[in-house]
């Protein structure tokens, strides 16, 4: 059973969070822990064990952001999951960057929060298993079975938006094969922790990933009962190709100490405060004009082209992943006209909002 913490100043709404009826046998998780502000849930942290802590943003002493910091900053293991009013999107979306599985709005319907809590335990229970498999490879062989300079280099490309990521991919396929005689017991061992160190590479170097696409939709790399090599090697394959494609999207800048980079940056990582090629000038102190004739000069499209493409990438992300109306969303983005931002994003997707949203979820 997964032990809980709840984090939050309104007695109200832990009652009302404990008395629904999902928690025990049927979900996996138990309430067995409370906190009425971030400082009294980091100290319960500090001297027991929790997996699970769902907490409020605003809260006296130390809010859930402050705590999502101290947990990250004291190395404690929590899953974390935030309460915000949708006013207050924009501390969910730090909390977000700050490593929180995700965020619920509030009042908290019992069905959302069932769906929630069924995601976190594939995760925890996927988190275990990870465990499991580091031991059996500090079982093995050990380093001599590790392609450390083949997945130093697949992270590095990777990172860069490089199409040699997919040839570096393959040396290392091949490097584990030939080295494990193609035992697909003792390949999947490695190669499961080797694109858990290249994704958490690439994830921590684009913090600004986790806005736009929940990475594991990338890292589905479980046993199935195919375990051949070929489907292995083929299934890491496919992981990372599909990891490439979509940072070639965004990663568009050729040099890291570029202002088309940095002004990138100022995009992916606030595209939900009022952003525009004029604040992002601003923002790094320079003109309009010349910032959009380099950036339009370096990448290959205007800038504005550029924001337009990450807010419609944002959208998805926000269908998929959150109960938003689509006019919320729009209004989150800066659309003032919801019909205009319908228009652009059924252009940009060939399908409305509505469509796409109904489409993911089956």
């Amino acid at each position: 059973m997964y032990k809980v913490l709840i984090a939050d100043d309104l007695e109200i709404l832990r009652y009302d969070l404990k008395r629904m009826k999902i928690w025990g046998e049927y979900s996996g998780f138990i309430i067995e822990g409370e906190a009425e502000n971030g400082a009294e849930a980091l100290r319960k942290l500090r001297e027991a064990s929790y997996d699970l802590v769902i907490t409020d943003i605003r809260m006296p002493v130390m809010d859930g952001i402050e705590l999502m910091k101290a947990i990250s900053d004291e190395k404690l293991s929590p899953c974390v999951v935030l309460l915000s009013d949708y006013t207050e999107y924009s501390y969910a979306r730090e909390g977000l960057l700050h490593g929180a599985f995700d965020y619920l709005g509030k009042p908290v319907d019992s069905q959302i929060m069932e769906d929630l809590l069924r995601r976190v335990k594939k995760y925890l229970d996927e988190k275990k298993q990870e465990l499991v498999k580091v031991k059996q490879l500090e079982n093995m062989a050990g380093e001599a079975f590790y392609p450390v300079h083949h997945v130093d280099k697949v992270s590095t490309l990777l990172i860069k938006g490089h199409d040699g990521a997919l040839e570096a991919v393959e040396a290392l396929l091949s490097s584990v094969g030939e080295a494990l005689d193609f035992d697909p017991g003792k390949s999947s061992i490695i190669l499961e922790n080797a694109i858990e160190e290249i994704f958490g590479r690439v994830n921590a170097e684009h913090e600004w990933i986790r806005l736009y696409k929940d990475i594991d939709d990338f890292r589905r790399f479980e046993h199935t009962e195919n375990r051949s090599w070929q489907n292995l090697s083929d299934r890491f394959s496919d992981s990372c190709a599909g990891l490439l494609d979509f940072l070639k999207k965004f990663v568009i800048w050729k040099n890291d100490n570029s202002l088309v980079k940095k002004a990138c940056l100022q995009v992916l990582l606030h595209i939900e405060e009022d952003i525009s090629v004029g604040s992002v000038a601003e923002r790094l102190f320079i003109s309009k004009a010349y910032l959009s004739e380099l950036f339009k000069d370096t990448a290959g499209i205007s800038l504005s082209e550029y924001i337009s493409m990450v807010k419609i990438e944002r959208a998805k992300y926000l269908l998929s992943m959150t109960n938003m109306k689509a006019y919320e969303i729009a209004d989150a983005l800066g659309y003032n006209d919801h019909e205009y931002f319908s228009k652009v994003f059924k252009q940009k997707t060939g399908i409305s909002p509505t469509v796409y949203r109904r489409e993911i979820s089956h």
